[in-house]
């Protein structure tokens, strides 16, 4: 039998034929450049700095503490915490600790402790000048802390805010001693329109209301717990706090996560003495980011 001819490709089959090998073409060239790129970085990018932190407390001295979502305690060194600079000790962010996403309150209290408070209203005082803090390392120091809409302090003395609106007050002196004997003492009504307390010390309260409004308020009786304060009337300090996810101050350094992770830097640089508008704040107002574009 003769054998069959042999039949040329129409010049569609051509095209199709030269646009497959123009693709194979691609995508080797492409993988080539894939291995390359993964030989020359075999690690992938570091994150910047705070990207997996959902939760921040500043203790001072630009000292911040800050957790993970798989629960490790990190200590960040900002250096240049005074005027917001992007300076950082080395390394930042360093592991202090495992097991602390059991909290649901961090709190600074005097020079050298951390107050940390649980889903079950146990309070435990840290000594956070330690190299290692697990969670299970702190010392029980009270019980019984309800379930605030927003609780904060500085120097040993905290706010509650309640669903009411109502503002309980406390104070630790020492070991397991409370003022009041660690009852809640009510020391101001009328605050049901605010939904975060940020204590900077002296009895100074950023109070942040729905809209993202922040308010000054002074607690002349902070170290009695009276119910004398400053503030009521006065205008808003500023604006746009409604996203940030963590807010956290003392002596009038303010540092906020936004809801992007990234760190904003304020300073309120007289905080006992209230300011019209914007005027109490560096730089007009303005934050800083001093943590972006670094990495740990």
């Amino acid at each position: 039998m003769a054998p069959k001819p042999v039949r040329k490709a129409s010049r569609k089959q051509k095209v199709v034929l030269l646009a497959c090998g123009s693709v194979l073409l691609a995508l080797l060239a492409g993988m080539s450049a894939f291995l390359m790129l993964a030989e020359a970085n075999p690690e992938a990018p570091a994150r910047e700095l705070f990207q997996d932190q959902r939760k921040i407390v500043y203790t001072g001295n630009g000292t911040i503490f800050a957790v993970d979502r798989d629960g490790t305690l990190r200590r960040f060194q900002h250096t240049g915490f005074e005027k917001g600079e992007k300076r950082w000790g080395s390394p930042p962010g360093r592991a202090a600790g495992e097991g602390w996403q059991r909290f649901v309150w961090l709190i600074a209290g005097n020079p050298g402790t951390l107050y940390a408070v649980d889903f079950e209203g146990r309070m435990f005082l840290f000594d956070h000048l330690s190299d290692e803090m697990d969670a299970d390392d702190g010392v029980l120091v009270k019980t019984g802390i309800p379930a605030f809409k927003s609780f904060t302090g500085a120097y040993d003395v905290f706010y509650g805010l309640r669903e009411d609106g109502g503002i309980c007050w406390y104070r630790h002196l020492g070991a397991g001693t409370w003022a009041a004997n660690g009852d809640c003492t009510l020391v101001k009504r009328g605050m049901r329109g605010y939904d975060r307390l940020v204590a900077t010390g002296q009895g100074v309260l950023f109070a942040i209301d729905a809209k993202g409004e922040l308010h000054w308020f002074r607690h002349l009786n902070s170290a009695l717990g009276g119910s004398n304060w400053e503030g009521d009337g006065y205008g808003v300090n500023s604006q746009g706090w409604a996203a940030d996810l963590a807010v956290t101050s003392l002596d009038g350094i303010v540092y906020a996560v936004d809801s992007r992770y990234a760190l904003k830097w304020f300073r309120y640089d007289l905080p006992q003495v209230y300011k019209k508008g914007l005027t109490g704040w560096h730089n007009g107002g303005g934050f800083l980011l001093p943590a972006a574009g670094l990495s740990g």
